[in-house]
């Protein structure tokens, strides 16, 4: 108790009684009685708290609040600082020094009002002034401390309870940050006069407006078209069409819309293309460059190349791809059946595996996966590969590349890599027929081969093979399996909607209403999250015809029908079966099924299809995008 005497600034014993009792004279007779007691009793001073020594818990309790608050708020302001790159080690120092200090001397002055008010001057002080250096280095919709910071706490507090507050963002606040940087040169100091030339250029700015759209609507390719005014086409999932802006409601009973961009003048397209071509460092008229867009710090890749189509000059930007990496085979969408057959496939000493899809079907991330799972330490793999096209490497695959504009056959360079006595051997989106027949006889002889080309399904894939001129019952003899895949786009989870099922699905799936009540489909007016084209992302669907059913069928010279009628004994599930899922499940639509599967393939034999380039002006605005899909991924 004495302790408290000596320590509790809010609770001490009453001092000036004791001191009062201590002077007043007491009778040493106990005879004496009552009436030697004053009988008037001395005043109270103002600040008397009474006798007792506990604790005023109202006080207690309301010195902590503070005291944690502060706390949380050091820790909030170190987190801040640490996103926005704001000296935190400096600013956190600077809100949380005086805590300690500020706080003991809180508890013991003797006003509890002045002691709180000190501890609160002392927290919001230092808070204020790193909300000034704050403010001034991010947008308007994130500052702290002023009327829109307070109106998006009130509107967060009051939704739970239905009332909705709208907030005044502005549309460029949340778009990403997108600047551009030259990349070629011979050295650092060529791309940075490259850049220097091209900021000063007349249409830079809108260049790069231009690719900040791209990069908003995802698109893997944007095409810029100046003929007698300029349009842009993008190409988002595979599908080209206009870019579109948000129209915004008029009221809130409306929906947000989405129109097309209009096309402008040709001078602005002429200014756009001029500016590109100088970040690339490229002369007048045709050629390709390479140059970065940095989105949010983040630099991606891109190339430009300049052509002209039909008399229309066309700009085409191929921007890299900001997705995350696939690590295993299922998670490209493979069932987990038909990934596990792969990967016996691929662990055969021997044999053929043949890739497939048509044009833009995404096989390039499958070969990769497909050969990533294969055993390369204690094999020696080599990829014959296209010095004009080369794709990425893969680690422990030695790449050999034939260069047409040297006179390197993939042939001639197939069999220079041969003196290295390699086991296995890679080829991706084989067009020569000579390499074709090659390839399967030395997995014939006992090498491991993987190769891809372009096809429609698993059984057109083994037709295209023979066709170049492989004998039916040495490919047979060799064909592990033929994998097959397309690329479907995914339904935006925010916007999907519900329908009925047309009859002919549920016959067809041997559905009852009740069993599939719905399915679902793309919003008409979309979203902000899938830029109003009610898809977002893609998957794939695939197929793999593997077994010996299908090798006999092979090797007696089968046709199309009898190979997929083998393939189909040998558990083969077709890829329409594998749209239907998706369908069910809800993933994707109907209509976007029928257009993947009834879409022009593109691949017309074995030498490169028109398609391979981006789309021309001419007679493809009606259709949306380029005649036979878009570039292969």
């Amino acid at each position: 108790m004495a302790r408290w005497q000596r320590f509790n600034r809010f609770d001490r014993f009453d001092r000036w009684s004791i001191a009062t009792l201590a002077a007043t004279p007491v009778a040493t007779d106990a005879m004496a009685g009552e009436a030697d007691w004053p009988s008037v009793t001395a005043p109270l001073p103002a600040d008397w708290r009474g006798r007792g020594g506990g604790i005023a818990v109202a006080s207690a309790v309301i010195w902590w609040l503070v005291v944690l608050a502060w706390v949380r708020t050091v820790d909030w302001v170190h987190r801040d600082a640490t996103k926005h790159g704001i000296a935190p080690a400096f600013w956190s120092s600077v809100c949380g020094l005086p805590l300690p200090l500020t706080a003991l001397v809180a508890w013991w002055i003797r006003s509890l009002a002045a002691g709180i008010a000190l501890m609160v001057l002392a927290w919001l002080v230092p808070v204020g002034v790193y909300a000034f250096f704050r403010n001034r280095r991010v947008t308007d919709s994130e500052r702290i401390l002023t009327p829109g910071h307070g109106r998006r706490i009130v509107a967060r507090l009051l939704a739970p309870l239905g009332i909705e507050i709208s907030e005044s963002v502005r549309e460029e606040e949340v778009l990403p940050k997108v600047e551009l940087a030259a990349l070629g040169g011979k050295d650092e100091a060529e791309n940075k006069a490259r850049l220097t030339a091209a900021q000063a250029a007349v249409g830079f700015e809108e260049f790069r407006r231009q690719m900040l759209a791209a990069v908003v609507a995802r698109a893997a390719t944007a095409v810029i078209e100046v003929a007698s005014d300029t349009t842009v086409r993008h190409e988002v999932d595979g599908v080209w069409g206009k870019p579109r802006v948000r129209q915004p409601p008029r009221s809130r009973k409306e929906k947000e819309a989405w129109v097309e961009v209009p096309p402008s003048s040709r001078d602005v397209g002429e200014a756009v293309v001029a500016a590109g071509r100088a970040v690339c460092g490229l002369a007048a008229g045709a050629g390709t460059g390479r140059f970065a867009v940095r989105v949010d710090g983040r630099p991606r890749n891109a190339r430009l190349t300049l052509r002209t189509e039909r008399g229309v000059r066309q700009a085409v930007i191929q921007i890299e791809s900001s997705d995350a990496v696939f690590k295993r085979l299922v998670d490209l969408g493979i069932p987990e059946p038909v990934a596990a057959r792969l990967g016996e496939l691929v662990a055969a000493e021997r044999g053929l595996v043949l890739l497939s899809s048509p044009l833009g079907g995404g096989l390039t991330t499958t070969f990769d996966l497909v050969v990533e799972s294969a055993d390369r330490l204690l094999r020696d793999f080599i990829s014959i590969e296209d010095a004009a096209r080369p794709p990425r490497e893969i680690q422990n695959v030695k790449p050999v590349r034939y260069d047409a504009r040297t006179g390197v056959t993939p042939v001639a360079a197939l069999a220079d890599a041969l003196r290295e006595y390699p086991s296995a051997i890679v080829s991706r989106d084989v067009r020569d027929k000579d390499l074709v027949v090659e390839l399967v006889r030395l997995a014939a002889e006992g090498k491991f081969v993987v190769m891809s080309v372009k096809a429609s399904d698993a059984v057109e894939a083994v037709t295209r093979v023979l066709s170049c001129g492989v004998p039916p019952q040495q490919l047979g003899a060799t064909l592990l399996g033929s994998l097959s895949q397309r690329l479907v786009r995914r339904l935006c989870v925010k916007c999907r909607e519900e329908t009925p099922p047309p009859l002919q699905l549920l016959a067809r799936l041997k559905l009852t209403a009740e069993q599939l009540p719905h399915i679902r489909k793309a919003s008409d007016a979309g979203c902000r999250l899938c830029q109003g084209s009610g898809y977002l992302g893609r998957t794939g669907l695939f197929e793999l015809a593997s077994g010996a059913t299908l090798r006999r069928a092979v090797a007696g010279g089968g046709s199309p029908e009898q190979l997929a009628q083998a393939a189909a004994k040998d558990g083969m599930r077709p890829l329409r079966d594998a749209a239907m899922q998706l369908v069910v499940d809800g993933v994707t639509s109907l209509e976007e099924v029928q257009r993947a599967l009834t879409g022009k393939g593109g691949a017309a034999g074995m030498l490169p299809p028109a398609a391979d380039k981006p789309p021309a002006a001419a007679g493809q605005a009606a259709a949306g995008r380029p005649a036979g899909g878009g570039k292969n991924p």
